[in-house]
């Protein structure tokens, strides 16, 4: 652009060069000095004819001049302008493809921020299988989590027929030919060992958290190698902590199988109400003579002395059964035991 103001000042130049030339002509026509002075007239008209058709001449050529470089002008300003556009939209476009990305970052954040205060109000929330009953689920194996930082998961089985349903199985022995060990020593016994598809403990800390968080009932049921079945139900339940042992409380009898637990709330030296937990490394019995746990390989039990019941025993196949198996004396006396589930469930009466 600065080319062309220079060519219009130099046709403007121009211009003023050529009138002051024939200013300079009209002159002559106004003074009038002596003849012998003046030149000849008809060479002067001639002259400034002829310099006013070349200045015309020259001020047409730079006006064609200008309005070329004009027009090349406009024709660069054009493609700068459409170069400017393209360049505008790849600019656009990478900042959308960055806030595309952006926003699909945050939407994984959000949505990492909502799995985890699901998870955590399931924490919080969800407590035991009764909980899960009441969100549709059926029977079948479910983790918990016995803190609120997830540091403490637990996977039971969850029955959800038995009764109306919502038990959490906190021991079971079934048959087969691989059964689990059930003579073990206090730690295993705290923690719990086993699997909740098959046979398990769920561990004396476990349940010591469930039954100081909500009031439970205990259902026991026990099947024989003859095909028959009983249960022992429990209305009220729960052990202490492990400063006392893991002290065990229970009442509220009723079912088919009989009172080995409580003896219907007849006291004697072998029922289980009122007694600490005990195993071959921690014995906290009441015999004198021998701990229970011990001297006979039975397992971890709240035993007294000993005790009309055990479904920690060790497995044993049908036979003439001398008690030092899974018995329930209330029920086949001292004659082994097919199968056992202790599973407890919020009371319903509270």
């Amino acid at each position: 652009m600065d080319r062309v103001r220079v060519l219009v000042l130099l046709s403007i130049a121009a211009v003023a060069r050529a009138r002051t030339l024939d200013g300079g002509r009209n002159d002559v026509h106004v003074f009038k000095p002596h003849p012998p002075m003046a030149p000849p007239r008809l060479p002067l008209l001639k002259a400034g004819s002829d310099v006013s058709l070349g200045l015309n001449d020259i001020q047409g050529g730079l006006e064609d001049k200008a309005v070329e470089e004009i027009a090349e002008e406009e024709e660069e300003f054009d493609e700068d302008i459409f170069q400017g556009e393209e360049d505008l939209v790849v600019i656009i476009r990478r900042m959308y493809e960055s806030l595309d990305k952006r926003l699909s970052s945050l939407r994984s954040r959000v949505s990492r921020v909502e799995q985890t205060t699901g998870d955590v109000l399931a924490r919080l929330t969800v407590l035991d299988c009764a909980d899960l009953q009441v969100r549709g689920r059926q029977s079948g194996t479910y983790t918990f989590h016995m803190d609120h930082n997830g540091k403490r998961p637990v996977t039971v089985f969850c029955d959800m027929d038995t009764d109306g349903g919502g038990w959490t199985v906190i021991q079971r022995r079934l048959p087969h030919s691989k059964a689990v060990n059930f003579n073990r020593g206090w730690h295993d016994y705290k923690v719990g060992f086993g699997n909740a598809s098959s046979d398990y403990w769920i561990g004396l800390e476990n349940m010591y958290v469930w039954t100081n968080t909500r009031h439970y009932e205990l259902r026991i049921v026990l099947s024989d190698f003859d095909g028959e079945s009983a249960f022992a139900q429990y209305d009220n339940f729960y052990i202490e902590n492990e400063d006392h042992a893991y002290r065990i409380h229970l009442s509220g009898y009723s079912g088919t199988a009989g009172d080995a637990m409580t003896n219907e709330g007849k006291s004697d030296n072998f029922t289980a109400d009122g007694m600490m937990f005990s195993t071959h490394d921690e014995d906290h019995d009441t015999s004198h003579e021998i701990n229970c746990a011990k001297y006979w390989k039975i397992g971890g039990w709240w035993f007294n002395r000993c005790s009309w019941a055990n479904l920690n025993g060790p497995y044993k196949e049908p036979g003439d059964g001398d008690g030092i198996g899974i018995n329930w004396h209330m029920w086949r006396n001292k004659q082994y035991l097919r199968s056992s589930t202790m599973m407890i469930r919020p009371a319903k009466n509270h």
